[in-house]
């Protein structure tokens, strides 16, 4: 990562030199008969520097050995035919094109190379980080690894495990009646209110925006139901307090719990038996 900064401040400054040398140059030389032809290739060098930083060193070496033919066919023919001598200025032209666009080139894919860098430093960030940024609570990816792993230990060592789901049904009309941010904090409320009924062993995870899936290990479906029925008087008092604050929301809920069995074969089957669950919890 820093040879690549390196090289970015090495090749901006070599351009940014180099483009000052060709202006001076420009500015200094006062041919008349040239000052037309001069302008045009000033254009040109500054078209090709775009080019090659968008389109890379290849297009721009291609664009600059075509405009070096037509440049040197050119003045070779008005020096022939008009007898119009060739100063210096035309072969500082003819190195300067290629020069740029080398410089250019090398700069723009030492630019998209940091970016891509960069965009797989994010997805393996986002890979490693585990936790859900809005709750404190587990994200999915930890949701599945541990409950596989706790379906790999109930059934080898034959004690229950249990999965509960607790889900808002209209979380998107919450959102759109008191928005974004009183949403994401009424979530953490929520949260922090199944954090305290259920047991410092109990994991606790944010699968969607909307639900959170607490996994119960050593727990049986009458131990569950009892926490089942904590976590909704906890809300209930929560839907209580935000009313005596005069914020008219209802936090309508569901829950659902089911205890593991050997004919469950994945984590995404268990989840999804127990979202089904779900629509029983009226």
């Amino acid at each position: 990562m820093r040879n690549i900064l390196r090289e970015i401040d090495f090749y901006f400054l070599g351009l940014f030199l180099e483009i000052f040398v060709i202006i001076a140059i420009f500015t200094i030389n006062k041919d008349s008969n040239m000052d037309i032809l001069n302008f045009v290739m000033l254009c040109i060098t500054f078209f090709t520097i775009m080019i090659t930083y968008t389109g890379g060193k290849v297009v721009g070496l291609i664009l600059s050995s075509i405009t070096i033919f037509l440049y040197a066919s050119y003045i070779f023919y008005i020096n022939l035919a008009m007898n119009i001598e060739i100063n210096y200025i035309c072969y500082i032209w003819m190195a300067c094109i290629p020069i740029v666009a080398i410089t250019s080139g090398k700069l723009s894919s030492n630019i998209t190379l940091l970016q891509n860098t960069n965009i797989n430093l994010k997805d393996e960030y986002e890979n490693l980080v585990r936790i859900d940024e809005q709750t404190g609570l587990g994200n999915i990816k930890l949701f599945y690894r541990d409950l596989d792993r706790e379906m790999s230990k109930s059934k080898r060592h034959k004690v229950p495990c249990t999965l509960m789901l607790v889900k808002l049904p209209y979380y998107k009309e919450i959102k759109k009646i008191i928005g974004e941010n009183k949403t994401s904090k009424l979530i953490k409320d929520i949260s922090n209110v199944i954090s305290q009924c259920t047991r410092n062993e109990d994991e606790r995870y944010t699968i969607e925006n909307d639900t959170i899936a607490i996994i119960m290990p050593n727990t049986d479906i009458n131990g569950a139901d009892i926490v089942k029925n904590r976590i909704k008087e906890g809300i209930s008092n929560l839907n209580l307090k935000l009313m005596e604050e005069k914020k008219y929301v209802n936090i309508d809920n569901k829950v659902s719990i089911l205890q593991y069995k050997k004919d469950i074969s994945s984590a995404i089957e268990f989840k999804a038996l127990a979202q089904e669950e779900l629509q029983y919890d009226v």
